[in-house]
């Protein structure tokens, strides 16, 4: 048997291939709640099954044929009543109980406007009150923002927490907002 030659192939990337293939049999797993039930022994499937997650969603939920959906099975009606309780029965593991746990924890919705936004409102409110109208012709409306946009913008204002209570906190004190954005605006 004649050995053949190869030749070397500059090319590929062989350190590129090799650390595709370490990350694909190791992968480095980035969340919280699974890396403390990660084993690194173990392959990807097996630790996602031991989890009590579905490495495949297509092979666990599976995706019927069309000749099965158009000719059904008859089943007995026992033998469906224990498929549906082998179904019903989930192995809820700890893995699975903290990240539903995570899934389920509320979070609060995070407005933000700029500082010479925020400035504008202020300003527009001072001025005007509730009167979109009057603001969408006011010279300080630089960007020409229609009534529409400007109560957008300041339902957003009035939804951020810090900026606007601290508005109406010194608009309780008796702030003059007017000669103070007339400076800085």
């Amino acid at each position: 048997m004649v050995k053949k030659n190869r030749k070397f192939n500059y090319k590929k990337d062989l350190k590129k291939k090799w650390k595709q293939m370490k990350a694909k049999t190791n992968p480095e797993v980035k969340t919280e709640q699974l890396k403390e039930f990660w084993n690194t022994h173990k392959s990807i499937k097996a630790n996602y099954a031991e989890m009590g997650l579905s490495a495949d969603p297509n092979v666990t939920i599976g995706i019927p044929k069309t000749k099965v959906l158009l000719n059904p099975e008859v089943m007995e009606i026992s033998k469906a009543k224990q498929l549906n309780q082998a179904l019903n029965e989930s192995k809820e593991t700890p893995a699975l109980k903290k990240l539903l746990t995570e899934a389920n924890r509320s979070t609060e919705k995070v407005y933000n406007l700029n500082e010479n936004d925020t400035l504008y409102c202020i300003y527009m409110l001072e001025k005007y009150g509730e009167d979109y109208e009057k603001m969408a012709k006011d010279y300080k409306n630089y960007y020409q923002d229609t009534p529409a946009q400007i109560r957008k913008k300041l339902n957003l204002f009035k939804k951020m927490k810090g900026p606007y209570k601290k508005y109406l906190n010194d608009k309780k004190a008796g702030v003059n907002f007017l000669d103070e954005l007339d400076e800085k605006y």
